[in-house]
């Protein structure tokens, strides 16, 4: 029995001697026994130091030239294998032949020059193979036969020239099938046969200039999404949609890339080939449309998101038939109004995008009124003509749940700014220079608000009536704004928004926070000081340590009394990372405090000492001093000596004199 337990345990000491082996060997224990990262390291070999029982591997640039069937035969538990630019130009039989797990196997950036036929035989459950960069010609070069389990192949950044594969080969699973940036110019009927057998496929074939397709290639075929993105970039683009006739799919990208400077506009007859495709999302970005014409729109009326990105619009026409959009993207056009992008030709719009338009324009008035259903409209990074907003700009919208309007131009805020808005629940204004009458609050109508996001936009601190009405919000961004005399008072702006659970109050160059400054916010389960200039930890500003996360980085806290500390419970997490600790013995009590503590801090790593000069830098777990008595018990000790003592010697001198009265 005795050998019996001294051979286990001897087996056990050997298994994690060699897992620290495989460690020192492979650069990063990921998880022991299981996963191993061997990025890098210059290897030419698979070190047999790295346990069988290993799942995940990353063996990318290293040096293997050849895969034979013995190198990963004893890894029978593998379901992960990395080789990127491995330099592997060989890949013989059986290679993964023991790898029944087999899951994924990346090798990208390989110079491959053969592939046996048997090479994944074994691989039975490989379901991802990637095979960007490997200056593949042909797909007859893949043993494509042995891999009908794969449910994604990636073949990008290639030289194929076709997209034919043996309509013996089947693909039950496949899901993605990515050809992008390869030699494909034609796609033909014979070329496209494979595809109609398998239903939900993502095929890309963006980057490709592909300038012909001959109609009837898709035809019957049923795809999540085709992306042509990038193709037909110097042709008309009806020479791809005449070629989609009877296709089925969830999306089509047949917009081009932004670096492309496009010889080819898009006339109003070039969308026409959309009337013989059934398609619910459809891109268009980037590409040029020559006029505006009724035309251009009349084969969309079956699209339920039309994204219409730096397209070169100055606007949209009506549209007179009825359609089916519901998400509109018009992000990175020119258009010099709101109005302009003439929304009541969209009536079932929900959510509408229009990002960054190109020049300084106009917000309008009751330009989106008709939009009765709108639930997000993000109108973010545009420099808006200055105007006093938003009672008329926004009119009609009484369905808007979400509203963006950061990094924009100065708005001058109405009380109340959203009177027909009052469901909003997300409203970001961040990077906006807001301006106030001061006179009521301009969010006291918004009582469903739940988050707001006033980073940087110069909120004045001083006007604590500002959050009135705000009786249901749970996020507040304040990230960026400056409190007077760089104060948090006890009687601030936060009294209105009681229900407050996060709070970002970084970069706000504050120096003091007042005691009970939070301790109405009994909510908070976040609060964000980073990045000030705080000296103290301001434990006594909160009503409640319990549960909530306390972020205190990049500050000047160098002393924290225990007292600030003792009613932190186990439940709450802090950052005190980047600040200057002081790690002499005045500060012990926290220190010990601090390692008897150690699973609620966060970043430990940079938690270090500000000082003495002799610890700067040292992790706060690792600093260890002697220190005597502390200085805080020294005056009660020589207190209560010389209470002890005092009447010691006048009772001595007493019982002398009786003695020598005695005499």
């Amino acid at each position: 029995m005795m050998n019996s337990v001294l051979s286990m345990f001897s087996c056990r000491k050997r298994a994690e001697k060699k897992a620290e082996m495989a460690d020192r060997q492979c650069g990063i224990l990921v998880i022991a026994n299981r996963s191993y990262n061997c990025d890098g390291l210059g290897l030419q070999e698979i070190p047999n130091v790295i346990p069988s029982s290993t799942e995940t591997l990353d063996f990318s640039f290293n040096s293997l030239f050849s895969l034979y069937s013995w190198m990963f035969s004893h890894f029978k538990n593998l379901e992960y294998i990395n080789l990127s630019r491995c330099g592997i130009n060989w890949i013989y039989n059986n290679a993964f032949s023991n790898n029944s797990r087999l899951n994924t196997v990346i090798l990208t950036g390989n110079p491959i020059i053969y592939i046996a036929d048997i090479a994944f035989l074994g691989a039975t459950s490989l379901e991802h193979l990637y095979l960007q960069e490997t200056s593949i010609s042909d797909l007859s070069f893949i043993p494509l036969k042995t891999l009908n389990s794969l449910v994604t192949l990636h073949l990008g950044s290639n030289f194929i020239s076709s997209i034919r594969i043996s309509e013996d080969i089947t693909f039950e699973n496949l899901t993605m099938l990515n050809f992008a940036l390869n030699q494909i110019n034609t796609i033909s009927v014979q070329d496209s046969k494979f595809l109609k057998q398998i239903k939900n496929l993502t095929l890309i074939l963006k980057g490709n200039n592909i300038k012909y397709i001959e109609p009837n290639s898709f035809n019957h075929s049923d795809f999540n999404h085709l992306d042509l993105t990038g193709c037909a970039w110097n042709t008309d683009v009806s020479s791809l949609l005449n070629g989609l006739n009877g296709l089925t799919t969830h999306t089509l990208s047949i917009g081009i890339f932004d670096d492309i400077d496009a010889d080819i506009n898009l006339l109003p007859s070039s969308l026409t080939g959309l009337c013989n495709i059934s398609v619910k999302e459809l891109s268009l970005q980037y590409r040029h449309l020559s006029e505006d014409s009724k035309e251009s729109f009349s084969c969309l009326t079956k699209i339920e998101k039309l994204d219409l990105t730096s397209m070169h619009l100055h606007s949209l026409p009506h549209v007179s038939q009825p359609n089916v959009v519901k998400e509109l993207i018009l992000n990175k056009n020119v258009f010099p109004s709101l109005c302009n992008i003439s929304s009541d030709s969209f009536p079932l719009i929900t959510r509408l995008h229009i990002v960054g338009n190109q020049n300084s324009w106009g917000l309008g008035n009751k330009c989106l009124e008709r939009l009765s259903i709108l639930k997000y409209l993000d109108l973010s990074h545009n420099d808006f003509h200055k105007v006093s907003c938003c009672t008329a700009q926004f009119s009609g919208l009484h369905s808007l749940l979400h509203l963006n309007l950061s990094f924009g131009a100065p708005l001058q805020l109405e009380s109340p700014a959203f009177p027909a808005n009052k469901q909003l629940e997300v409203l970001d204004l961040s990077h906006v220079f807001l301006l106030t009458d001061g006179s009521s609050s301009p969010f006291s109508n918004l009582a469903d608000l739940r988050t707001l996001n006033l980073s940087y936009s110069h909120v004045n601190s001083t006007y604590i009536m500002i959050f009135e009405g705000l009786i249901k919000l749970l996020y507040l961004n304040l990230n960026g704004n400056f409190f007077h005399n760089r104060i948090l008072k006890s009687d601030n702006l936060f009294s209105k928004v009681l229900q407050l659970e996060t709070l970002i109050l970084s970069n706000c160059d504050l120096e003091v926070i007042e005691t009970q400054a939070l301790q109405k916010l009994e909510n908070l389960k976040s609060v964000d000081l980073s990045h000030n200039k705080l000296t103290s930890f301001a434990t006594n500003a909160f009503g409640n340590l319990s549960g909530v996360s306390l972020n205190f980085a990049f500050n000047m806290i160098s002393t924290i009394p225990i007292s600030l500390v003792r009613n932190i419970s186990n439940k709450t997490t802090i950052n005190l990372s980047y600040n200057p600790i002081d790690c002499s013995c005045s500060n012990i009590e926290f220190l010990t405090w601090y390692k008897e503590q150690e699973k609620i801090f966060l970043d430990k790593t940079n938690t270090t000492c500000g000082s003495p000069p002799s610890l700067t830098g040292t992790e706060l777990t690792k600093v260890s001093i002697s220190c005597g008595i502390p200085l805080p018990y020294i005056i009660p000790i020589i207190i209560g000596a010389l209470i002890f003592i005092i009447p010691t010697l006048c009772l001595v001198q007493y019982c002398r004199r009786r003695v020598y009265a005695a005499i």
